[in-house]
């Protein structure tokens, strides 16, 4: 942890206490945030509910994004903006304006924009404007749920929101180098690289940096301010096989700090390996409909965990809606499922923030404090394969009430959304690279079958378009498949008795679930390590906008006994009609 300035657990009064020097730490922006919200207890209408709680929230934001393809810049842009939010919360801890259909809907400030410079009394007039209307909108939304609530039967009395002690983390400043220059030239000379690869029709190279100070203020207490920077190197490119499949691949290079990220020379490394691995799956035959063991590792193992595990943890609680107006809330499938067998008993998977670093790689999913102020520890979610935990925020859930610390994406119906940060998969009993592939070939045998299957890389996050992953879903449930759509394989080898790996192209998952963990049957002595960038859905786009939150995961790789998938078969798209021209920059 970096510039640590003060970390205090206890209630602190906000507003006049402050003396000098702690005043001059602050600086202006907390400062501001921090008087106008004590200001803000007065909130009164006649007649109607005065806030219990209120709370400020502010993302301090330089950024510079640039794109590159063949060696040219596609698109250069620096980014300056200060995103504020505000909620006001009406009624008690038991029942407030939140979790109705339409929570959000009243008095929403979205898209609302702070000044950019520092000015003490402009930003506390902006967040007066701000509150004013978050309080009107709550006061709206409370009498709304009432009303709706004479209408629908409730189940099951659970509060709104859960008490939580006031925690003080405010850290230094950091200094902030965009390093314009150099970032544009790292996105040229790295896309450069695929001209020596003619036969991908589309490649592109993007860098981002992104300094952001994130502020976070309420009544009880709580006060919060930390650097929360993130760059990332993309890579993605795409070909067509000669009968017309599209196929494709990407990496993505993510740290917390830009010197985290690897040497031009690593980064090369890499452009050549995703061009030669595209330009090996041009050539590559199409894959059949298989059933039977597979081997999942390097990328696809963790990529796996993070989709089926990650994407699982969280729980959703159902607003209360109108008649006939009920929203499609999606369902995590370990919903009702604690204490349930879902690993083998000698694999335990641990949810740990606290972790900035492992084995010298730095981590992605590490943060201090979460969206709501509630500092997060290490959380065992999974215990001898069996589920004991879950990711909570303030918002209760059924059978649950209090937070640990997981939220860290804005959510709907005025709650948070909590997912993931560094997820460690653990097994206790391991073989090597080697007994795992000898198995799997032992099994092949045994049941009389021409091959196996090892899986390397999945695509995820995804770089499928909206239509493609609407043609996937469908027929996934045409199939019989997944409750939730499942990354695609995009490195799928064929191994055969005598240990020959052959690549092929075009297979998917079909039923592949939570349940689906219970054929693993061994795992390997050493991790994967995989880094994503995460906008809280199962299937996260590359290079999503936005809200995002970091993700790590580590994972051995893993031997199912069982797993199932099919050839994809569709009309594809017509390849061009003349070669494509020579690059100049190739020269």
């Amino acid at each position: 942890m970096r510039g640590l300035v003060l970390l205090i657990a206890g209630a602190l009064a906000l507003g006049a206490q402050n003396n000098a020097a702690t005043e001059k730490e602050q600086g202006p922006i907390l400062r501001a945030l921090a008087e106008e919200l004590d200001r803000s207890r007065t909130l009164q209408l006649a007649g109607v509910e005065t806030p219990y709680f209120i709370e400020y929230s502010l993302d301090d934001l330089h950024g510079f994004a640039a794109v590159a393809s063949h060696g040219a810049i596609i698109s250069s842009n620096a980014t300056r903006l200060r995103l504020p939010r505000v909620q006001v919360r009406v009624g008690d801890y038991g029942f407030d304006n939140t979790n109705y259909i339409f929570s959000d809907f009243f008095g929403r400030i979205g898209g609302a924009r702070l000044p950019l410079e520092d000015d003490y009394g402009v930003l506390r007039h902006h967040y007066w404007l701000l509150t004013d209307r978050a309080f009107k909108g709550a006061v709206e939304a409370i009498a709304r749920k009432r009303s709706a609530l004479r209408n629908v039967t409730v189940t099951e009395e659970v509060n709104d929101y859960a008490k939580a002690k006031p925690e003080a983390l405010v850290q230094d400043l950091r200094p902030i180098s965009m390093r314009e220059g150099t970032w544009t030239s790292l996105a040229r000379e790295l896309s450069a690289l695929f001209c020596h690869y003619p036969a991908l029709t589309g490649s592109q190279v993007e860098v981002e940096s992104s300094f952001s100070n994130t502020y976070y203020l309420n009544t009880e207490g709580t006060r919060v301010r930390y650097p929360d920077d993130l760059f990332t190197v993309r890579i993605r490119a795409g070909a067509q096989a000669p009968d017309g499949m599209p196929v494709r691949d990407s990496m993505g290079v993510h740290a917390r700090t830009p010197g985290a990220i690897p040497p031009q020379p690593a980064l090369e490394r890499l452009v050549r390996e995703l061009a030669s691995n595209l330009t090996s799956l041009l050539t590559a035959p199409a894959g059949e409909d298989y059933s039977g063991p597979v081997l999942v590792e390097e990328a696809a193992s963790p990529q796996l965990f993070a989709q089926l595990i990650g994407a699982n943890l969280g729980l959703t609680r159902k607003p209360v809606a109108e008649p006939g107006r009920t929203p499609p809330v999606p369902s995590s499938e370990l919903e009702g499922r604690m204490g349930a067998r879902i690993l083998p008993d000698w694999m335990d998977i641990v949810d740990d923030p606290t972790q900035g670093e492992y084995r010298g790689h730095q981590l992605l999913g590490y943060f201090p404090i979460d969206l709501e102020g509630v500092v997060p520890r290490p959380l065992t979610v999974i215990e001898k394969g069996s589920v004991k935990n879950f990711l909570l925020t303030r918002q209760p859930v059924r059978g649950f009430e209090g937070s640990n610390g997981r939220a860290r994406l804005p959510g709907a119906f005025g709650a948070k959304a909590p997912v993931f940060s560094n997820l460690f998969v653990k097994a206790r009993e391991t073989k090597s690279a080697q007994e795992l592939k000898k198995n799997l070939l032992d099994m092949v045998t045994q049941r009389g079958k021409p091959y196996g299957l090892i899986i390397r890389k999945l695509d995820f996050p995804t770089m499928a378009t909206p239509d493609e992953l609407r043609r996937l879903s469908a027929a996934s449930g045409q199939r019989g498949g997944a409750t939730r759509l499942t990354a695609t394989p995009m490195l799928v080898f064929r191994v055969y008795p005598d240990g020959k790996e052959e690549l092929v192209r075009g297979m998917r998952f079909r039923g592949l679930n939570v349940r689906s963990l219970r054929d693993i049957i061994a795992a390997s002595d050493t991790d994967n390590i995989f880094d994503f960038i995460g906008n809280g859905s199962p299937l996260p786009p590359a290079g999503v906008a936005g809200y995002v939150s970091g993700h790590t995961v580590v994972a051995p790789s893993v031997l199912f006994e069982d797993l199932e998938l099919d050839r994809i078969e569709e009309d594809w798209p017509k390849l061009p009609v003349v070669p494509a021209p020579a690059l100049a920059s190739c020269k």
